[in-house]
């Protein structure tokens, strides 16, 4: 009987599970984390956001601009390239790595200076991000792949190394980081050609992975302040990510909400019931055989 019972709890186990399944399935759908909104198929090696408008670097070397929140995109003449601004502005502060892979720093009027106890990220380094709802904190690469993380208080540690990606495959290289430069939240994005897109809610301190919709490899990010708007450049086109809870709970609205509701009190009471059932069972008198 006890084996009876187990099997029984188990059903309602599956039962649940495929209920709540069902009732998330609506809002997941309806609050992707990563959207394609332009260029499918293009392979996009840079983006740049500003606003509404939004320019984009194809690896064929054309240079596409979108005036209308990449709605859509024209030629731009000369096909110019889409560069990275080498400052880093987040409020009040000025961060720049110098073509030695130096970090210099300057708060307010002052002037660019090396950041006391900054790593030498070594040459030709150029990715750093500092959000600006955390003053102090910067995020930057070195050349060897390593993640630095330079806290309030001003000092450096290393955040994060990439692993092997798989048995054959090499470390993923990181193409991007990016954060927010005012204060809209402490998330820093890092974008890799074989992990996606990680990101840190705490400045750079941990990490998870952030690649709902996208494709393994992101070869560059964008994030616009004024529009609240992540973007990456992929293989397959021009992604968006507007700013929402993540990994969080979802949220259950209107009929969702009543589904979810409903289906947890039913799998509640089917449970209830094999339990009564399994358990006045259990103590039944046995029949004797002769």
């Amino acid at each position: 009987m006890g084996s009876e019972l187990a099997r029984r709890l188990a059903a309602a186990a599956v039962c649940a599970v495929a209920v709540c399944t069902l009732t998330t399935r609506v809002d997941a759908e309806a609050a992707a984390w990563w959207t394609r909104v332009a260029l499918a198929g293009s392979d996009l090696s840079q983006v740049r956001a500003d606003g509404a408008t939004v320019i984009v670097r194809t690896r064929g070397g054309s240079t596409l601009m979108s005036t209308d929140s990449a709605r859509s995109f024209s030629p731009v003449q000369g096909n110019p390239q889409v560069t990275v601004p080498p400052q880093t502005r987040s409020g009040d502060d000025t961060w720049i790595v110098t073509s030695a892979g130096s970090v210099l720093h300057a708060h307010g009027s002052a002037s660019l200076a090396p950041d006391p106890d900054s790593p030498d990220l070594g040459p030709g380094a150029h990715l750093l991000a500092a959000p600006a709802s955390l003053p102090g904190v910067v995020v930057a690469v070195a050349t060897d792949g390593t993640v630095w993380r330079r806290d309030m208080a001003g000092g450096w540690g290393r955040a994060l190394l990439l692993l092997p990606a798989g048995l054959t495959s090499g470390v993923p290289r990181i193409t991007a980081v990016a954060a927010f430069t005012q204060p809209v939240t402490n998330t820093v994005y890092l974008s890799t050609d074989g992990y996606s897109v990680l990101l840190s809610t705490d400045g750079g301190d941990d990490w998870i992975h952030a690649n709902p919709g996208l494709p393994d490899s992101v070869a560059a990010l964008a994030a616009d302040s004024a529009s609240r708007v992540l973007y990456a450049a992929t293989p397959d086109g021009l992604y968006m990510h507007g700013l929402q809870a993540f990994p969080a709970p979802p949220a259950y609205h209107d009929a969702a909400l009543a589904l979810r509701w409903l289906g947890t009190a039913l799998v509640a009471l089917l449970a209830a019931a094999s339990a009564v059932v399994a358990l006045s069972r259990a103590m039944m008198p046995r029949r004797r055989t002769r």
